[in-house]
């Protein structure tokens, strides 16, 4: 008999009405991921819904038509405590709303302060809810309120999703359920033309124009090592606030006639394989997109060392570069790659097998396990 329910359990978890959450798709690797991994759970059978605190207008990737897309329009401009605190209020009463029209088994967030506001606006009796951290938490701080509020908040979450080991063993103390998923990458849709990239001396750069992104000492280190050869060009696609800094800095630097800010180019795919050398100069990483792309395309990598995402996708010295936190570093691992071609050309060779060791059907494979597994637990009568 008990064999008997398990199997008629296991038919009902088939096929899952799973709610999923984040603050937008408007560029970013963690919206990349989102929309891809919607899009394969719809694909796959499950009834599956993304909510998102924006109005939907700047999205820039691609959901399935299958996944309903429910936009929240929330507003993110208050001033003063009281008007911050009550606009909080609102986002929380709307993500209920939104969830208990939805009635989902299962609820699925991604990004810290996203996680936060969807566990402060869920109910004990409400569906469980599993979230994930899509950067190393043990360095992006929240400030000293919001962290204590992870810490506290984290606890009421039926499952948290670490992208590394690293990053698991920061939230063990304060959840219950850590799991490891790491980030997929989809085959490239073409591969790097290395005869023409080489001679184009182009090195390249993703991500947003934050201070975390580090594209600031990249500037530096890139005007260093390409100061006897100024043909170099740097090109960094993404948007942010630092954009007008990071110009001023390009010109107090006479770089500014070699650098290009085209701002978030989507597909990347196609711009990004034309690159001599692509660079993630980051000062914290979760599991960089950008960097795994790249890899795929065949484009020579070279990152920092992260110990949480970097250092597990490169194999330092096989299929990828790694160097020391630092502008020394950077400028030190681009001058090595520009002028050791044969070195340079076979990271690039390797790097493609990157797809293997981190595709998508993996990791859809692991969300699916743990979505049934927390719906299964929840069931349970306690």
């Amino acid at each position: 008999m008990l064999a008997e329910e398990k199997a008629a359990d296991d038919e009902n978890l088939a096929s899952l009405s799973i709610a999923c959450c984040i603050h937008s798709l408007n560029g970013g690797g963690a919206e990349r991921v989102m929309a891809g991994l919607t899009s394969r759970l719809a694909e796959g059978g499950h009834r599956v819904s993304l909510i998102t605190f924006d109005d939907g207008a700047s999205d820039r990737h691609v959901i399935a038509p299958s996944v309903q897309h429910v936009p929240l329009a929330l507003s993110a401009d208050a001033r003063g405590l009281l008007a911050k605190f009550r606009q909080v209020r609102a986002r929380h009463r709307a993500i209920a709303d939104a969830v208990g029209r939805l009635r989902p088994d299962v609820v699925l967030s991604f990004c810290d302060r996203t996680n936060l506001d969807v566990l402060m606006a869920s109910e004990p009796s409400g569906p469980p809810v599993v979230v994930c951290e899509r950067s190393d938490p043990a360095r992006q701080s929240l400030g000293p309120f919001w962290n204590a509020t992870r810490r506290h908040q984290y606890r009421q979450a039926a499952a948290v999703v670490a992208l590394t080991e690293t990053s698991a063993r920061y939230l063990r103390p304060f959840s219950k359920a850590v799991a490891v998923i790491p980030s997929a990458v989809d085959a490239p849709p073409v591969t790097s033309d290395r005869e023409q990239a080489c001679a184009r001396k182009q090195i390249a750069g993703v991500g947003r124009l934050e201070p975390e992104k580090g594209f600031d000492r990249l500037l530096v280190a890139f005007a260093q090592a390409t100061s006897e050869d100024p043909s170099w060009r740097l090109v960094i696609y993404g948007e942010g606030t630092q954009r007008d800094a990071l110009l001023a800095q390009a010109k107090s630097l006479g770089i500014h006639d070699r650098l290009e800010l085209p701002g978030w180019v989507r597909p990347l795919a196609e711009p990004l394989s034309q690159a001599t050398l692509f660079c993630l100069p980051s000062r914290y990483e979760g599991f960089p997109s950008a960097l795994l792309e790249a890899m795929s395309l065949g484009v020579p990598s070279l990152s920092v060392d992260c110990e949480s995402g970097p250092r597990v996708i490169i194999d330092h010295g096989r299929d990828g570069w790694l160097v020391k936190s630092s502008v020394e570093g950077l400028r030190g691992g681009i001058e090595t790659l520009i002028t050791d071609v044969h070195r340079r050309e076979a990271l690039g060779r390797a790097g493609t097998r990157i797809v293997d060791q981190f595709g998508w059907d993996t990791m859809v494979d692991c969300y699916e396990q743990l979505l049934r597994a927390v719906v299964r637990e929840h069931a349970v009568p306690r």
